[in-house]
């Protein structure tokens, strides 16, 4: 169906909206990928007033290019394509993928009315959908697709404290869609192992709150032989046992990985809680995986502040950081307050746990 030629998606300056804890709340509600990119444009415009906001998905590839939008914007084939051809000229777009920032910007901050109207995608498809203003950030994404968070409106544009709004929302969405994705790993693991386990080259332990093993990879199953075993082949270490009983207790989030040294290097252990009392499943992957910097600095960190932020999630601290980075503690301090404030965090565990969110995961 082609775009009225009058848009009814104008009611937003008479929408309600909700708080910052509630998005928060909501959004760590969604128990997958998809009901994260189906749910989330709805609880963006509760909280930011807009006639459309969107999830997308963009890829080099036009053909690997979607989208889903609330309310549901109906457009047709012939239109669909225009925007997937042409969302490269949309300049926020085009500054996140040049850059990796992934804060918060608007049409705006980058051109003129006179010079958005100007472009080929606000004459061949904006301007279609009465899409004056925009405002748009980013999820961490492996490159080159980009994840972006879209609203707009066709009447006003968007406040500097509605832009703050946002940017204070992202570190809390960040990890929202990080453990809706680690959901998607659980499952896509267990259906792997249930379909047999020689088809799972990722090295995978099942084990009790006990730390006995319950299945094991051979992948897996080689680290129980090595590093990672207990007294038994069907336990895993003492240690590794006592660590997870901590994670639980202090409901460390999936999204941050424990992180095991052994003689070959460290080991990053993805930890998917199962139901309540039930196992866990460990997702094991070489070395410290994704915590790079261009990975935190794609959440508008400098290059220090990514990096003192990097060390502080790797579990150093002040002194140590500083001897690490040649810097004076003092200066090391000022990065890191710098970077929890881009965040959001209050600290460094909230902030370590939005720098794990941001690296990813790699689905096995």
């Amino acid at each position: 169906m082609e775009i009225p030629q009058k848009s009814p998606l104008c009611g937003y300056v008479s929408a309600v909206s909700v708080s910052l804890a509630e998005l928060i709340g909501n959004a760590h509600a969604f128990e997958d990928l998809d009901d994260f990119r189906n749910g989330i444009p709805v609880l963006l415009r509760e909280f930011v007033p807009a006639d459309v906001a969107s999830y997308n998905e963009m890829d080099d590839d036009p053909v690997g290019s979607w989208w889903t939008t609330d309310p549901l914007l109906e457009v047709g084939p012939e239109l669909a394509t225009v925007f997937k051809e042409l969302a490269g000229e949309n300049p926020v777009l085009a500054y996140m993928r040049r850059t990796r920032d992934g804060r918060p910007y608007r049409i705006s901050d980058f051109l003129t009315r006179a010079e958005y109207h100007r472009t080929a995608l606000y004459r061949e498809f904006y301007g279609k959908i009465e899409a004056e203003y925009q405002c748009a950030f980013s999820l961490p994404s492996r490159p080159p697709v980009v994840i972006g968070l879209a609203l707009t409106r066709s009447r006003s544009d968007f406040t500097d404290r509605e832009v703050g709004g946002l940017a204070a929302a992202r570190p809390h969405l960040i990890q929202a869609y990080r453990n809706a994705e680690l959901a998607a790993a659980r499952e896509a693991t267990i259906a792997a192992l249930e379909a047999g386990l020689e088809q799972v080259g990722t090295a995978v332990i099942v084990v009790d709150r006990h730390g006995r093993v319950d299945l094991a990879t051979p992948a897996g199953r080689r680290l129980l032989d090595g590093p990672l075993g207990g007294a038994g082949p069907q336990r895993i270490s003492a240690e590794m046992t006592a660590a997870l009983a901590a994670r639980r207790a202090a409901d460390t989030p999936a999204t941050e990985p424990l992180v095991v040294d052994t003689p070959d290097g460290p080991l990053s252990l993805r930890v998917l809680r199962g139901p309540e009392g039930g196992s866990e499943m460990l997702v094991i992957e070489p070395e410290v995986s994704g915590m790079n910097l261009p990975a935190l600095e794609g959440l508008g960190l400098t290059r220090r502040q990514a990096e003192a932020l990097r060390w502080t999630a790797l579990g150093r601290r002040g002194p140590d950081i500083a001897k690490l980075m040649g810097l004076s503690p003092r200066t090391v301090e000022k990065h890191l307050q710098a970077a929890y404030s881009k965040l959001g965090a209050t600290g460094a565990s909230e902030a370590a746990a939005t720098a794990w969110a941001a690296v990813g995961v790699r689905l096995p």
